[in-house]
Formats: structure tokens, sequence, C-alpha cells
């Protein structure tokens, strides 16, 4: 409540005391503690939008500047320009707990300002002017002091202020309870507001500042490019722009976030990137404009991917490195830290279905694009340059077999496996080529065939079998991600890779020969570490050639 006259004026905070004392433990991330001050920035915008721009005309925009200082004594400061806080809102501003009466914005919960700055300090002021009031407001909150004197009434302290195009509110927190982020924190601060806000940005209805830096509108290249309905060649030219946009409508009639008795909506816009990125691939959801889920594909962080199975398949398929998209679920509930959707039982699995089956709609199924697709860059690995280094490996290879000391560095079963007498290594035109395999000759007595195949489905970079034949084939996945980050990158590192492959293959053909059973132990060890950490390489851009079999 607050307190007239307006030479000295006092805020109540009851009964917020005590939840000024948890806020501090509250699970915060960084940006979605900030994330709280900026969603009361633009929320004050958006109310009083018209007011706004006919004070300054249409070149108004709100501006929202977040600063960190470092030192002896660090701050953070958050200042906008929007509308300020009005002497009817101060008790709601500054009370925990106590919502807005207009509960359809962005800020809907009553906490966010109290409990991030909480989080954030022990000790924040926050100076306010609303439009068209002549009056500069500062309220200091030392929340040590208010719990342990048991404060519930908060001074005011006023000056005047006639500048109608002075307006705004500045929030400075000192005695931090969090660090002053740096280096690759605070890069990662920026990034995550930036995709955060995306909307607003794009539209020029928010500038964003992060020390001093105007942070940029994110937007997406989609693909435009023939439908490929497998993994060779179309042969129709016609080209799509790879993106979708749709609405689905969910059957459950609950919607949260309304009084409407309609079933909940889903609005999105989906397709395939120009260029295939692990990092960036992924959903964002947006709620009321924000992203409250999957802010983390572009912000260069894992934490928060949204990548359902069924739209993006699994660990290995290109789906993950390529589809990319929004949903709009302003219609569904979101947690109170606004982080994430609240499904209703059911509500995800039918939303993702009905999602999955319009991007495989036709005439341009994005899904389907996205697994068969092969981008043509003619610095990648080609097939002729994949069909000289597998001759040459395996002529040299063969070299090495019949030399002494690589026969002793094979164990003393190498005559077992492969005989004793071997003949002189074949000239490499004596390899036989066939779409990617060649054929170890001399002829041991059970000859090895090294194969690279595109199998983007199979999660394993190496396989190693007995064919009916009596053939021992060893596979290398070349479109498995340990491929793409390294040698797809850089065709002259393909040789040690294939010599690698080979190495590891002879070995387990020799185990297995003489009786080990587990002799396949190394290699599921190999592939599970390459499946995973092994195989990322944040400096390569994951694409694919598009070559006819020359």
């Amino acid at each position: 409540m607050l307190n007239e006259p307006t030479d000295k004026e006092q805020v109540e905070i009851r009964p917020g005391i005590g939840l000024y004392a948890l806020f501090p433990s509250l699970r915060y991330s960084p940006w979605v503690a900030l994330g709280e001050m900026v969603d009361n920035s633009i929320q004050s915008y958006l109310e009083h939008k018209e007011e706004l721009l006919a004070l300054h005309g249409p070149d108004y925009k709100l501006r929202v500047d977040i600063n960190f200082s470092g030192g002896e004594n660090p701050t953070i400061q958050l200042l906008d320009n929007a509308a300020g806080i009005f002497t009817k809102d101060i008790a709601r501003a500054f009370t925990p707990a106590m919502p807005p009466t207009d509960k359809t914005g962005i800020s809907q919960y009553g906490i966010g300002m109290k409990s991030s700055a909480c989080w954030y300090s022990n000790y924040f002021t926050v100076r306010t002017r609303a439009l068209n009031e002549p009056i500069i407001r500062t309220v200091i909150f030392d929340i040590p002091k208010i719990i342990r004197e048991e404060i519930y009434n908060l001074e005011i302290e006023k000056e005047p202020e006639s500048n109608p195009k002075i307006h705004g509110t500045r929030i400075i927190m000192r005695e931090l309870n969090q660090p002053i982020p740096i280096a690759g924190a605070a890069s990662r601060l920026r990034s995550y507001l930036r995709s955060m806000y995306r909307d607003f940005l794009r539209t020029g209805e928010l500038v964003l500042t992060i020390n001093g830096d105007v942070q940029e509108p994110i937007t997406y290249n989609w693909l435009t490019a023939p439908y490929w309905s497998t993994g060779t060649p179309p042969i129709d030219e016609k080209s799509y722009e790879w993106v979708k946009e749709f609405e689905i409508e969910l059957n459950e009639s609950h919607i949260a976030s309304s009084e409407s008795k309609l079933p909940p909506k889903i609005r999105g816009k989906i397709g395939i990137l120009e260029k295939g990125d692990t990092k960036r691939a992924g959903l964002s959801l947006l709620w009321r404009r924000k992203v409250v889920q999957g802010a983390g594909n572009l912000a260069d962080s894992p934490d928060d991917l949204y990548r359902p199975g069924i739209i993006f398949g699994g660990a290995n398929s290109f789906e993950r490195q390529r589809i990319i998209g929004e949903l709009d679920v302003s219609e569904l509930k979101v947690t109170s830290f606004k982080d994430s959707v609240v499904w209703l039982q059911g509500q995800e699995e039918e939303a993702l279905k009905k999602i999955k089956a319009v991007l495989n709609e036709d005439p341009n199924p994005v899904i389907k694009m996205a697994r068969n697709f092969r981008a043509t860059d003619t610095s990648k690995l080609s097939k002729a340059r994949l069909r000289d280094s597998l001759a040459e490996v395996v002529e040299t290879t063969t070299r090495a077999l019949v030399d002494s000391d690589a026969s002793d560095a094979l164990g003393n079963d190498f005559e077992n496996l492969f005989g004793a007498e071997l003949p002189e290594p074949p000239r490499t035109e004596d390899t036989k080529v066939e779409q990617g395999r060649i054929k170890l000759i001399p002829q041991f007595n059970s000859d090895i065939i090294l194969e690279v195949k595109d199998q983007g489905d199979d999660p394993s970079w190496l396989r190693v079998r007995q064919a009916a034949d009596k053939k021992w084939i060893i596979t290398m996945n070349r479109e498995h991600p340990f491929m793409n980050s390294f040698t797809v990158a850089n065709p002259d590192s393909i040789d040690p890779v294939l010599r690698i492959a080979l190495a590891i293959g002879i070995a387990e053909v020799q185990g297995m020969s003489s009786g080990f059973e587990s002799a396949g132990f190394l290699r599921v060890a190999i592939n599970d570490l390459l499946r995973n950490y092994l195989s990322n390489r944040s400096d390569v851009d994951i694409s694919y050639e598009n070559e006819s079999n020359d």
C-alpha cells in the first residue's frame, strides 16, 4: 500500500519478508534472472506503446541496457526507457507474489524483478519515473537489514522531474551473490539473451545492449534446393525453399493461459539450414514472443536444446544437423521461471505427431529432405578422392603385411591367419574398386574387404563382420559425425583415418580367427567414444557433397 502525502512515501512489503529470504537460493541461470527484468521492461513498453510513440514520434524504440562492472565493488545495472512504474503500481511492483492485474502479458506471476534482483544481490536500488508523472522515485532494498530488523515498510525517496521525455527504470545491484560474467560466461549470457528476445529484436521494437554492444537479431539461412527423395541426386531440378509455416490444433480443451475454452493452437515455422550445424539445429519454443525453451540452439550451449526424437531422429541423424525452427506456444502454460513449457498429459506427444505429419506433407517434405540431402561443395571429400585414398591405403597396407617387421607386429598367429606364403603385393591398378569397396589382394586364406559406405542411420563409425562366403568385411561409415567433423573438412586427412580403421579391423579379424570372442571390445569402445564428445569440432560446418559416380 502506498502512503500519502507525496513528500514522504512508504511502500509496504508485508508479507514478503520471508520470500525475500528465500529468493537468493532459487535455481536461476544468469540469463533467466536478467530476463525477468527485461520482461518487465517489455511489458511496460507494450502496455504504453501508443503513448510512447505519441510522445517521441515513430522512431521511438524500447531500449534496454545491461551493464556489468567489476573491481572491488562489482555492480550490475539494467536501464530501460519504458513507461516506468506508475504510482498505482508501486505496491504491486515491490511486494513479492503480487501478480499484475493484466495476466495476458509477458510478466505474469508477480515474482520476476524482486526474485531475480535478490538472487543477484543483497543490496539493490530501483529508480523509476513513470510516463507523465512529475516524480522520480527511488527505493533501496537492503535485504539482510530487511530480514534482520523485520522491516515491513520501505521509504521511497522522491525528487521532481518536469521533462516529459525522461522516463523509465534503472535497477542497480550491488553486494552481489553471483559472479560478474566474464570471458566465456559473458559471451554465453549475451547469446542467450539475444536468442530469448529474438522476436522483439527482429521487429526492431527492442534495442538490447550488453556492456555497450548492440545485440543483433537472429536470422535463418534456409536451404533452397531440389527435393532429394533418397540419398542420391534428384531427377527433378525444381528447387524449393525448405521451410514450412503451419498451425496445429490440440485436442485437449483446457487452455491454461487464458479464459478461452477453445482447444489450444501451436503455430510454427520449421525448415532446413542451408549449412548443417549440430550446434544450431533444434526447435525454440516462444511464449508470448519470448523464447522459454530451446534458446540454447542459438546460444552456443546445449543446456536446453529441444530436439524431440520423433522429428530429429537418433544421435547421429542428419535431421539433428539440419532442422531448425520456432514454435509459438503462447496458448500453453509455462513454469513460473518461464524457462520451459508445462505440457498437459499426452499434449506434447500429440503436438509432435501433428507437427511431424505437417513437415512430411508433399510437395516438400522437410524431414525426409533433411535426411536425404547432400550439399554440393567441391572442397569436401569427393568420391573420386575417396577411391584414390582407398587404393593407396590398401596397396601400402598390403606391402606392410608382407614386410617381416609388420608380420611380427601382428603377432605369432599371423601365418595362421593369412597363410605362410604371401605373393607380391598388387599394383594400384589391380585393386578392385566397386562403390567405394576395395578388395585386399593378395588372396589370403580369408579375404579382407575394406569398404566405405554412407550410413547416416548407423551410430557406429566402424563395423567388422564375416560374410557368408567367409570374407571379412571392414565397413567405415562416411556419414558418421567423426568423419563429418574431420575428414570431410580436410580431405587430406582421410588417408590416416582409413589406415586406422583398417588396422583396427585387421586386429579384430586376427583376434576372432584366433578364438578370442571379445576381440571386438576395443572397436565397440572406440565407436562409443566417437559417437559422443570425441567427434565434436567447433570450427567445422557439417555439409556433404553431391557427386555422381565418376
